[in-house]
């Protein structure tokens, strides 16, 4: 699996996104994830959080973040190298990816 990385208040974040990872998160997130992918520059706040939520990388699987606490990362500090970091994991996750 290829990872992205993110750098929040020191703590490194590894992102990479799957479809299985995606549709989970799009039942607890409640909105269309596959179609905020497709078009980062004009997502909603709901859409930008599940997708933080889809992407972070945990081992093991359990201690993944909550919902919420994606949110709490996501701030005007951050929400530009969030934002990068979430097309990075994305562009890596399409085949022919580098």
């Amino acid at each position: 699996m290829k990872t992205s990385t993110l750098v929040i208040d020191n703590e490194t974040l590894t992102l990479a996104y799957d479809f299985n990872a995606i549709a989970d998160a799009e039942r607890i997130a409640g909105c269309n994830l596959l179609a905020a992918l497709e078009n980062l520059a004009d997502i909603s706040a709901i859409q930008l959080r599940g997708l933080l939520y889809a992407a972070i990388v945990t081992e093991p699987p359990d201690v993944r973040p909550t919902l919420v606490d994606c949110g709490n990362l996501i701030r005007l500090d951050t929400i530009a190298a969030v934002t990068m970091a979430l097309a990075k994991a994305y562009e890596l996750a399409t085949p022919g990816a580098v």
